[in-house]
């Protein structure tokens, strides 16, 4: 009879849970700068609103957010006090023979996990503050999403375990957003609140505002305090620019001289070094022009001053041109401006023109460069592509014979580029170019290199210059260690990679922070670690969503586990399929230290028969009709800390996760250590550190061709080297990721897909 109850109890809430509904808005209104305007439908507009709504819940996590409740966003006045708002959303509850009212004062936002731009999506958890007929309710963490639909239909969604007194239930909770104003810190929009449970059910709808904080002061306090030393320390470049020509009317005209000085001041407290003026724009003016001058370096209130100046050709083409002006500084602090001329052009008189030509009949030498480097930063950096072109023209009236370019300077430039290059006969008035081309090393050092160049012509005719070209080189590494772990944040998802799709494969991704028993301590990152992974084998893995089973906390038990392995998989598998699986969470040895198994939610290290072998795991997974089978584990069997725990009298020990069925077999294993190491948690990216790197790789800086796949052997080095490297470093303790079998051994496993970048 109670089981009869049960069941209808259930069936009542499931028809109120999928039965919730809100007034659909017509449109959605943004609010900035004290002017609010409709959102638009167009994707930039979406997804900029996107990452502004992930700043706001990051920049309310942990604080008890208000809630109100009122007709309409425009009677809701914050700003003249909380008179006439009641505090707090209600809905109508009957809670067993009695009928009243529950209220939800505040929200608190406790994590973000992820934002999705490919579907407009952020995922977070929650926890409400909530009363029944005055009586406090415990409502525990839980899941929700903001997803942008379109641009009037924003939608907050998360369901509420709530229990008091001997009333338990879930509610789910749908907010349709249609008011935005983030200066404000205010959301609003008709809600519903629809649920219930063991001896309580109930409803209620009606419009919902949200008062966050914006923290105008603490976002003053940091920018001063990052920004004051650079004021004080680095030098600060500002720049005037003259251009002259000889006739004074501001056109330049075929046959004038030209000139442009650029006067240089360094208003800071610190030299800045190797200062350059940088010219690009139109090509025929920095023929003549050249595209740079080297000043030097520049002490603290000095100016110095760099001058391009050209008695132009006759024949000029009536048009307008631009020419850009950038001032550089060898460590980077150039200056913070760029300034483009636009100057009128036309061709010079006949009468200059005859004299310029029948001056002489010997050639007449001259050269302009132009060095270019992948990226167009100006600073030569390892791995680059990097083109040296000089061009030669010859003004004179006689041709010039066996023209070549040659190279000195820094030793690593000159043996990239090759010393010489042979131009050979330049006629008059015909300009040749000679290209030197390179890629630079992955490893050199930081230095400013110079580079000259002579040109020389065979009968003695040569150009009566020679140039220097300083440039700064750098190290990528370097650069990159210090961007990455700043600025590469994995929770921002990346967009879904057109025309890659997998539909044979399949993953299950299982994830456990919480246990059941309150004595095994909590996996920090696990049940977020599994949510990421999920998102990127789907958007950059090119997996069918519906492949995709993600098991985190209470969904992980052990027959949930042996059911996905043994039953759902089996039944998605063919022959052409790839089968991945991730675990995040505890692992932990057997009673003799002989085997290892994974915690289940329910399990404990004291009872063998609750725990999960990998042994069995292996067994199933060996027997799929899968083309190959890659496990990844962002845990650790040898009882040591970090995310591994052992049973009572069972002592650490260095055990070994291989397996004598993965030797012949099709099974992949890419885990977190190795023997009696930790495997960590990342605190600063709230991720395990495996974890991490393991993103970062799928998401493509493991990727080693053209294409941007990512594969197995590729992503197994970068994990090794990154993990290794920051376990060393920043946590002061070894990690080293393995690959089971190892690489030797699996030679034509390693070009398994796994992911691709773009």
């Amino acid at each position: 009879m109670k089981r009869i109850i049960l069941v209808v109890v259930l069936a009542n809430l499931l028809v109120w849970v999928s039965g919730c509904a809100t007034v659909r808005p017509q449109v959605v209104k943004l609010c900035q700068d004290a002017r609010c305007e409709n959102l638009s439908e167009g994707k930039e507009a979406k997804e900029a609103l996107l990452v502004k709504m992930s700043q706001f819940l990051k920049a309310n996590l942990n604080r008890d957010i208000a809630l109100y409740e009122t007709g309409s966003a425009e009677e809701f006045r914050p700003e003249k006090g909380p008179r006439g708002y009641a505090k707090g959303i209600s809905w109508y509850v009957q809670g067993g023979p009695m009928p009243g009212l529950a209220v939800a004062k505040s929200v608190r936002f406790t994590d973000v996990l992820y934002m999705d731009r490919e579907n407009l999506e952020i995922k977070f958890k929650v926890k409400p503050d909530a009363t029944w007929i005055g009586t406090p309710v415990f409502m525990a963490e839980s899941e929700g999403t903001i997803t942008i639909r379109s641009a009037n239909e924003i939608q907050y969604s998360a369901t509420y375990i709530a229990s008091w007194l001997i009333a338990a239930g879930a509610w789910k909770h749908e907010w349709l957003i249609d008011y935005i104003d983030f200066d404000r810190g205010i959301l609003g929009g008709n809600f519903s609140v629809a649920g219930g449970g063991l001896l309580n059910l109930g409803g209620g709808k009606g419009y919902q505002m949200v008062l966050g904080g914006v923290e105008p002061v603490r976002q003053t306090a940091v920018t001063t305090a990052v920004k004051e030393p650079q004021k004080i320390l680095n030098p600060n470049l500002v720049y005037q620019v003259h251009f002259t020509e000889s006739s004074g009317d501001g056109v330049i005209e075929g046959g004038e001289d030209v000139s442009l000085k650029v006067e240089v001041e360094n208003r800071g407290n610190r030299t800045a070094k190797d200062v350059q003026v940088l010219l690009s724009g139109h090509p025929g003016l920095l023929g003549h022009l050249g595209d740079m001058k080297l000043i030097g370096d520049i002490q603290p209130g000095e100016k110095k001053t760099a001058e391009f100046k050209t008695l132009l050709p006759v024949q000029l083409r009536r048009e307008t041109a631009d020419l850009k002006i950038e001032v550089g500084e060898g460590r980077g602090f150039s200056a913070s401006e760029t300034k483009t001329l636009k100057i009128a052009m036309k061709p010079g008189k006949s009468a200059v023109k005859e004299t310029v030509e029948v001056i002489s009949q010997l050639p007449q030498l001259t050269f302009s460069t132009q060095l270019k480097d992948q990226n167009d930063n100006r600073i030569l950096e390892s791995g680059e592509e990097v083109k040296l072109r000089i061009t030669v023209e010859n003004k004179g009236e006689g041709a010039a014979r066996n023209v070549q370019v040659t190279l000195s300077g820094n030793p690593l430039l000159v043996s990239l580029f090759g010393e010489k290059r042979l131009i050979g006969d330049v006629a008059a008035g015909e300009s040749k170019t000679a290209e030197f081309k390179t890629v630079l090393p992955a490893r050199m050092s930081t230095q400013t290199a110079s580079l000259r160049i002579l040109v020389s012509e065979g009968g003695g005719f040569s150009p009566a210059e020679a140039k220097i070209l300083r440039v700064a080189m750098r190290s990528v590494e370097i650069k990159e260690t210090v961007e990455m772990i700043s600025e590469v944040n994995v929770d921002d998802i990346p967009l879904k990679v057109r025309d890659y799709e997998k539909k044979d494969n399949v993953a299950l991704v299982i994830g456990i922070s919480k246990y059941r028993e309150k004595t095994i301590p909590e996996v920090k990152y696990a049940a977020r670690d599994a949510e990421v992974v999920a998102r990127y084998l789907e958007n950059v893995g090119g997996i069918p969503r519906a492949n995709i089973k993600v098991l985190t906390d209470d969904k992980a038990t052990k027959s949930d586990i042996e059911a996905q392995i043994s039953d759902w998989i089996p039944r998605r598998t063919t022959e052409d399929s790839t089968v991945f699986i991730y675990y995040a969470g505890h692992g932990t040895p057997g009673p003799q230290g002989r085997e290892a198994f994974v915690v289940p939610y329910e399990g404990r290290p004291d009872y063998p028969s609750q725990l999960y072998p990998l042994q069995k795991m292996y067994d199933a997974l060996n027997k799929l009709s899968a083309r190959e089978v890659v496990v990844m584990l962002d845990s650790c069997f040898s009882g040591a800390k970090g995310r591994s725990i052992t049973g009572e009298g069972t002592r650490p020990i260095s055990i070994s996760i291989e397996n004598p069925v993965l030797a012949g077999g099709k099974i992949m294993i890419l885990a977190a250590s190795s023997g009696s190491q930790v495997s960590s948690d990342y605190d600063k990216v709230r991720h395990g550190l495996f974890t991490y790197y393991l993103l970062r790789g799928i998401r493509g800086e493991a990727s080693r061709n053209k294409e941007g796949t990512v594969e197995l052997g590729g992503l197994y080095e970068f994990v090794k080297k990154n993990v290794s490297e920051t376990a060393s470093l920043e946590m002061n303790r070894d990690q080293t990721p393995v690959l089971l079998p190892s690489e030797f051994t699996v030679k034509d496993k390693l070009k398994v897909p796994i992911s691709r970048a773009r």
